[in-house]
Order: C-alpha cells, then structure tokens, then sequence
C-alpha cells in the first residue's frame, strides 16, 4: 500500500506548530484565506498544498514512484505597512528555520528545499507572505 499521498501538509503543519508559538493560527488549508481578512487572525500561518512533479531523472527504489511535492507557507498578518513587514519579516525568518533541511521520515521525504513563491500580496491592510516549499517524495 502507498503512503498517503498528502500527509506532508499535516506534518509540517505540526511541525510548524511545535516550532513557532507567535503566531494565533496554524492551519492546512485547500486554498488561500480571504484575501478581505474576513474571519482570519493575525498573524497566522496557512499550509496549502499546491502540486507534484515527476523530475526527468527521478531516481526511486523499485516499486515507488519519485515525484516533487510543492507546498506553500502562507502568513498572513494585519497592520500598518511598516507593522506587516516587520512581523512578516521575524515570522518568515522562523517558518524557513522550522522547514528548510527538516525532513518528517527520511524513508519517504527528502529533506525539504526553497523554492520561488509568488509574490506577496497587500489587500485592506493586510499583508499575505508566501512562501514555497519542495519535498522529494518517495511513493
């Protein structure tokens, strides 16, 4: 039986929830907040899945299948400007010092890689900083 499929999410959600105690919520979500801040707390992180790739030379033992999973951080926080990039900027910092080398099961994760995120967004004074996150996945 294959190991499930999306089970990176909940693991660096946890991760990302022993790691990091200044922030009100951690959660997986399947999509990105309401960019109005309706029903958000800040600051807040928010792991969301975004997709796989299969690398050309994807080296895998038998029977298993190596593809990339790409997953985004997403903080998002309220406050003046110069209070979004303060935060964003001290929170960031924590979430790529949590996740950046960690892997939850070397069996079936390489240790987790940055990777080039969108760019961050400032609706009705909040700030939404992603960041993208690439696992070697073992299944």
């Amino acid at each position: 039986m294959r190991p499930d499929h999306l089970a990176l999410g909940r693991l660096i959600t946890q991760r990302l929830k022993a790691e990091i105690q200044d922030v009100r919520n951690i959660a997986l979500r399947s999509d990105l907040p309401d960019l109005s801040g309706q029903g958000l707390v800040s600051p807040s992180l928010y792991v969301i899945y975004v997709r796989d790739a299969i690398p050309q030379n994807g080296d895998a033992p038998d029977g298993m299948e190596h593809l990339v999973q790409q997953w985004m951080v997403v903080l998002a926080v309220q406050g003046t400007p110069d209070q979004l990039l303060t935060t964003a900027g001290d929170l960031l910092a924590k979430v790529r010092e949590a996740l950046l080398g960690w892997s939850p099961d070397p069996g079936l994760y390489d240790p987790i890689k940055g990777a080039t995120p969108p760019a961050a967004i400032y609706p009705n004074g909040w700030g939404f900083f992603p960041l993208m996150f690439n696992a070697d996945f073992y299944a």
